[in-house]
């Protein structure tokens, strides 16, 4: 082989020489040129090619871009043939770091890498390029997951994954995944006394599984590994998830996704079965509990297996729709983007009710935050209202503070998808839906027609039917509860918060409201209801329905907070001579303590109680104030809490009444569509 010119020598690379001519169905394909050195410069051809004709098979890779500085360089060889001359690229330093790991020695391989194949600054070519991204990747004869080089114990992780991936996989744990049996498999690693082969067999696992990985959680191998920039990525999210075979490659280190899947999962369930003490004895057991709770792939598996299974046509599989994504992999994650309309466009591939929306990459004026906040605008908006698929659920996640950049442009009701936005507290994603406060004649969203005065092509004002519920007249004096660590004195002092306000309501109000049906004795019911937002989160059936049972676990655990609080001036000896008076142990053993109940508290953490002026007692956002309106809007499951507004924009809106979203509710008393019965329905305009 003839020895190569410098790099600064060539030319820059000019893309018209593999000019897209059909830019809708073609796209860039990268051959890798081999080296038998791992110092000499990196070279490549690059040649277009046809979706769905191309002849040459090729890898498509997923990777992080860094800081995005163009800092290093490839060479790019004429086509076979041609008597082009040689030219250079500009790269990104992690770019180039993985396509030196990835080179052969003997041979090239093909290659389909975002940064080399897609023209960045051709934002129309870029734009029809990221709609192609979904059949890209699902065209791929393989994904390859760029981790970075080895470190920090990562070959070590590598071979664990690989080991118990395998072992996970000859005990058959993907069967078990795919026909969603994840219950089973709970039931047969609380089992203490298995009978049955499989139980012993699967629990074996898990023993194999914790000594496995305890040695290297105590080197705290895991959370470094979780920690790598890929895991913060959106676009990675899509490339992740839409080619059935997918690889993590972590230095010299190649393994399949679905093998550290089931070894992520065994690592997890044995966290919280027998082999427990396993973690314990090597004293990891607390580091472990913030390595699984931190786990960022739990979301991104879960949207792999459900798109995967959806391709491949198998009974039940749906796919997932936008919104559905977009609170999977965004809320509860700080995600990272470029641009903030990139948290759409990078997993639109992926959303089976995408051609429904009519949501297209724009690329242009990337440098304007009001582009990004008007495309997050028209996405919001088809999600809401998109007559096949609208669901309210993301109103949920239209919290502020928004980010600063955006703010100035978005409307109340759009969220931005970036920070660290709350999980709702009604779980939208149970199979199992516990409420339907707009009742079951009025389970469809009810889009509005604009009103003269307001431009329809305007994006910031949503028109949405449904109903009043009531103005909200006191709310807890204290500021919300925001830290869901444990302390009984801020348990103790939210449940006097609503204790306060429903005291207040029963002098105010001393008839029963009207939607309580007259039943005095279901409205008492809301003190023990409102602080956990009518849901109780159990060990063994996970969250259900506040059926009234669940009184008992709120007097334990208002009994432990009034021990716990009198125990707190006394001396240690003194301290551990009442917890053996009161059988604190005991209690535990035999479960007495309101554990379900502080736990179920826990996912109210962010609201605050308020009271309104007919005696409902319920949790609100933390910003809630003292002349808010809760409604239920049609087609939601829970109320909302709106703010009356003057309109800051320029539009004649007189007779028309104009409102800001503050955030969900509960709301005791109407969260089983008993509103519909009692109001009228009225017309909402959200800013």
């Amino acid at each position: 082989m003839e020895k190569l010119q410098k790099t600064q020598d060539y030319d820059p690379f000019c893309y018209t020489a593999s000019k897209l001519s059909a830019a809708e169905t073609q796209f860039r394909l990268l051959e890798l040129l081999p080296s038998t050195a791992e110092q000499s410069e990196l070279s490549c051809r690059i040649l277009v090619s046809q979706l769905g004709q191309s002849s040459r098979k090729y890898k498509a890779l997923s990777y992080a871009w860094g800081n995005g500085r163009m800092s290093h360089s490839i060479t790019v060889l004429p086509a076979e043939g041609s008597e082009g001359k040689r030219t250079t690229l500009a790269i990104t330093e992690s770019l180039h770091t993985a396509l030196v790991h990835l080179r052969h020695t003997r041979q090239s391989i093909w290659l389909w890498v975002d940064q080399i194949c897609i023209h960045q600054k051709d934002h129309v070519e870029k734009g029809n390029q990221v709609e192609l991204m979904g059949r890209i990747y699902a065209g791929a004869e393989q994904v390859l997951v760029w981790l970075g080089p080895a470190a920090d114990g990562s070959d070590a992780l590598m071979e664990v994954f690989l080991t118990v991936g395998r072992a996970a996989r000859a005990f058959g744990l993907e069967s078990y995944y795919a026909k969603r049996q994840e219950p089973l498999l709970w039931r047969m690693t609380k089992d203490t006394k298995p009978t049955d082969p499989k139980t012993i067999e699967y629990q074996a696992l898990l023993r194999i599984g914790a000594e496995t990985f305890a040695p290297l959680v105590k080197k705290d191998i895991p959370r470094h590994w979780f920690a790598r920039p890929w895991f913060t990525r959106a676009w990675t999210i899509q490339e992740f998830c839409l080619c059935a075979d997918t690889a993590f490659v972590c230095g010299a280190k190649t393994v399949q996704a679905e093998l550290v899947e089931m070894a992520i999962g065994i690592l997890r369930i044995s966290f919280l079965g027998p082999s427990i003490g396993i973690y314990s004895s090597a004293g990891v057991y607390s580091e472990l509990w913030d390595i699984i709770f931190e786990d960022p792939t739990a979301s991104l598996f879960s949207c792999r297996q459900g798109r995967l299974r959806f391709d491949r046509g198998e009974p039940g599989a749906t796919g997932d729709q936008l919104h559905v994504l977009m609170r999977e992999l965004y809320v509860g994650h700080n995600t990272q983007a470029w641009l903030h309309r990139d948290r759409i466009f990078s997993v639109l591939s992926l959303a089976v009710d995408a051609p429904l929306l009519g949501l297209t990459p724009d690329y242009s004026e990337q440098d304007n935050p009001a582009v990004d906040a008007r495309i997050l605008t028209l996405a919001a908006r088809a999600m809401l209202t998109n007559p096949a698929t609208g669901n309210l659920t993301i109103l949920s996640y239209a919290q502020p503070p928004k980010t600063p950049v955006l703010a100035p442009h978005l409307p109340s009701w759009v969220p931005d998808w970036c920070g660290d936005l709350r999980p709702s507290f009604y779980k939208p994603h149970m199979i199992k839906h516990h409420f339907a406060a707009c009742g079951p004649a009025h389970l469809a969203v009810h889009p509005l027609p604009l009103p003269a005065g307001i431009a329809a092509a305007n994006p910031r004002v949503l028109g949405l039917g449904g109903f009043r519920v009531d103005t909200i007249s006191a709310v807890a004096a204290d500021q919300a509860w925001t830290d869901m660590s444990w302390d009984a004195g801020r348990f103790r002092g939210v449940l006097e918060q609503v204790d306060g306000l429903f005291e207040r309501g029963m002098v105010e109000h001393a008839g029963v409201p009207v939607m309580y049906g007259g039943d005095g004795d279901r409205r008492a019911e809301a003190r023990w209801r409102v602080p956990i937002g009518g849901l109780f989160l159990t060990r063994a059936e996970g969250v259900q329905r506040a059926v009234g049972g669940e009184v008992v676990a709120y007097r334990r655990f208002v009994e432990v907070l009034r021990f716990i609080g009198e125990c707190e001036n006394a001396g240690a000896d003194e301290r551990v001579r009442r917890f053996e008076a009161w059988d604190w142990e005991g209690k535990k053993e035999r479960e007495e303590l309101g554990a379900e109940y502080r736990d179920s508290m826990v996912c109210m953490v962010g609201k605050r109680p308020f009271l309104t002026s007919e005696g409902y007692l319920g949790m609100g956002p933390a910003g809630v104030e003292v002349g808010d309106v809760v409604v239920v809007f049609c087609g939601a499951s829970i109320p909302f809490v709106l703010r009356p507004t003057a309109s800051e924009l320029e539009l004649d809106v007189r007779n028309v009444e104009l409102f800001e979203l503050v955030g969900e509710a509960y709301c005791d008393g109407v969260m089983d569509g008993e509103v519909v019965d009692h109001q009228e329905l009225s017309e909402f305009y959200l800013l």
